[in-house]
């Protein structure tokens, strides 16, 4: 099989755990660009967060981002696709967060809100480079203002959120897509967006079908691309039910396991 796109998270999988780009990871991940395979970035990070892998590839290639609420092509930033959550969604959902007391960020396309000033929304604000939070109670007060919602974010304690993971998947059922990114954040965004979804909008747009894809990850929100993919990966660093359902085990993102994908799978 001749593999055309490889896609892959980036926290925990194409990053190691100080958030940095091995040389080893960089360099197979050119050797495959310079062979003609599309590379493609997914993640839950908004587009301004991945500018400093896009300044280090210097390549024009697709991020999806927001956990595939958004397209973007890296260099031109030119909009590949969208999908805003509904609003009455999402402020359901916005709402139960603030019954439930949880620290919450909001994302109207490139405009970062959060429901209060904490430490966790202030950590959050911290590694959005170049963007001022900004707060907001209720969104019935932002709905004239914003283009739309691209996802509700909830911040704490890993054990706390593992809990409202399965309490909100069977509050909202198929109206919207809730997936934990990180083991701190429960994340909600349309059905129409996943990165699955966006994967095979990619795809489309590329004319490459599903079973040319390798995609890889490590977390919850990873697992419908890497279910959709005709090469599913896990890294070795991904949890047990993540593992099962992949085609292939690779090593752990701290171990170049990317990396080792794209030796063994394409530049073999």
């Amino acid at each position: 099989m001749k593999y055309k796109l490889i896609a892959t998270d980036m926290d925990g999988t194409l990053v190691n755990d100080d958030s940095k780009l091995t040389e080893r990871t960089k360099t197979a991940i050119l050797k495959a660009i310079d062979k003609g395979v599309l590379f493609v970035a997914a993640t839950g990070r908004p587009f301004s967060n991945v500018q400093e892998l896009n300044k280090v590839l210097h390549k024009d290639m697709p991020f999806i981002v927001f956990n595939g609420a958004e397209g973007y092509m890296g260099k031109s930033g030119k909009l590949l696709f969208e999908h805003f959550l509904d609003f009455d969604l999402a402020k359901e959902t916005f709402d139960i967060g603030q019954q439930l007391g949880f620290s919450q960020i909001l994302w109207t396309g490139p405009v970062l809100w959060a429901n209060r000033k904490d430490d966790a929304t202030s950590a959050y604000e911290a590694v959005c480079k170049d963007l001022e939070l900004r707060i907001v109670t209720d969104l019935t007060d932002i709905k004239d203002e914003v283009r739309g919602i691209s996802k509700v974010l909830w911040i704490d304690d890993p054990s706390i959120i593992k809990e409202q993971l399965f309490k909100m998947n069977a509050h909202f059922g198929d109206k919207l897509r809730c997936v934990s990114s990180m083991s701190h954040f429960l994340e909600f965004v349309s059905m129409k967006a996943g990165k699955g979804t966006a994967l095979a909008e990619i795809g489309r747009i590329f004319g490459i079908d599903k079973n040319e894809m390798i995609a890889v990850g490590d977390a919850n929100n990873d697992l419908c691309m890497i279910e959709y993919a005709g090469l599913g990966v896990a890294v070795e660093n991904a949890g047990d039910g993540i593992k099962a359902k992949s085609d292939y085990v690779t090593s752990s993102n701290n171990d170049d396991g990317v990396a080792e994908v794209i030796e063994k799978f394409i530049l073999s």
